[in-house]
């Protein structure tokens, strides 16, 4: 059984803490400052904006073809009509392919890049109504109003895109109305009336966009603070194991300790005086183990320790019990086995640690032992009980040579 060596209890801090600036936010742009944190919230909202933005999108391709019906009633089937509703089907068939990409691609919203695209090509040819019906100007300039609005608020891009956009709408409705021949200080009031609603738009975009960082950065936070925890709490239940171990452990061979083992051989002894089971006791005495400690060094000596350790817990079963008595000797129960048998088991194991051998750098080293066996009584009172009677026929095993079992 391998002990694992204590470490000390050292407190986990939140990782945060470590980069206080890597979820800074800039005021003005709706973004985070650190360039990775930002591409990591973009691939974090990546499905959300792509669901939002097919929406919008088709809301938007919706209202382009409804409005159409308001052209009709106003110019009928005149070519005026023609080239407008030609305008309102490309714009709603290039939002609507746009849409469908989006949502096999929703990485094409992370970005904004295309949607920013579309937008421009929208605007570009919403003008054309301007030319086609000169007689809704303030109608238009309404929809502009609108339409700056909703590029922060309602279809999902960066800030950044969302004015350039808005500078194209208003600078573009400008020229287009400038070439109408409108009077240039009505043409200052229209682009104070167009700045108004983008100035709202922006401050709207600005806070929303914060706000959804700003939760972004709480949750990778609690992220970051539950994984700590996690961590904490295995490491604790590491060390619990661990000091669970030393405290039933031989910390040299990884056998049970005295404690352990006397603690398992009370409860085996109650089987014993419930049921009527079978329990023996068998005391290991390596021999001349001080000899090899004079010649081999400690060194071997922990080897041949740790060898003996490892082949009797191969040999026997998972139920028997073996641990270190102290020095060179060992105990082992074995439940649910009589005298009779347990002698065939220990002389098995005899022949096996005999047969044997520890090579300490260049050297063999060949071990033999001596077992004492002796069947638990319900007259037992104790442990020590037993390992007496067991120590008797160890000293008879020694005297008549060694490398025996001797029964008690």
């Amino acid at each position: 059984m391998k002990i694992i060596k204590n470490r000390p209890l050292v407190a986990v801090e939140s990782k945060v803490t470590d980069e206080p600036k890597r979820y800074s936010l800039s005021t003005w742009r709706g973004e985070f400052l650190h360039t990775d944190t930002e591409l990591a919230y973009r691939e974090h909202v990546k499905e959300e904006t792509a669901r939002h933005l097919i929406v919008a999108l088709r809301v938007w391709a919706f209202l382009l073809l409804a409005f159409g019906w308001l052209d009709y009633i106003a110019l009928g089937m005149s070519e005026g009509f023609y080239h407008l509703m030609g305008m309102r089907v490309l714009s709603a068939t290039l939002v609507l392919i746009f849409s469908v990409a989006v949502k096999f691609k929703p990485r094409l919203a992370r970005d904004g890049i295309g949607v920013t695209v579309i937008e421009v090509i929208g605007f570009f040819l919403f003008f054309l109504i301007y030319f086609v019906r000169p007689d809704i100007i303030s109608w238009n300039i309404g929809v502009t109003v609108i339409l700056l609005i909703s590029i922060y608020i309602f279809v999902p891009n960066r800030i950044i895109n969302s004015n350039l956009v808005a500078l194209f709408g208003i600078f573009g409705s400008l020229y287009c109305i400038y070439l109408l021949n409108v009077a240039p200080p009505l043409l200052v009031g229209i682009f104070f009336i167009l700045c108004l609603p983008t100035i709202i738009g922006y401050f709207a975009g600005v806070r929303l966009n914060l706000g959804k960082r700003h939760q972004y950065a709480l949750f990778i936070e609690t992220v970051q603070i539950n994984q700590s925890l996690q961590a904490e709490i295995k490491r604790r239940e590491e060390l619990e194991v661990e000091l669970k171990l030393q405290a039933t452990t031989d910390p040299l061979t990884g056998l049970l300790n005295r404690r352990q083992y006397e603690t398992l051989f009370r409860r085996e002894q109650e089987r014993v005086r419930r049921h009527g089971s079978k329990l023996t006791l068998c005391v290991t005495d390596l021999d001349h183990f001080k000899k090899i400690n004079d010649q081999y060094g400690h060194d071997a000596g922990d080897q041949v320790l740790k060898h003996i350790s490892d082949l009797f817990v191969a040999t026997l079963r998972h139920t028997d019990i073996v641990g270190r008595f102290g020095g060179e000797e060992f105990i082992l129960l074995l439940p649910d086995t009589d005298l009779e048998n347990a002698m065939i088991v220990i002389n098995r194991l005899r022949e096996k640690l005999q047969a044997s051998s520890v090579k300490s750098d260049d050297l063999e080293i060949r071990i033999t032992a001596t077992f004492a066996v002796t069947e638990v009584s319900q007259d037992d009172a104790t442990i020590e009980d037993v390992i007496r009677r067991a120590d008797k026929a160890l000293y008879q095993g020694k005297e008549a040579g060694r490398n025996q079992v001797v029964a008690s």
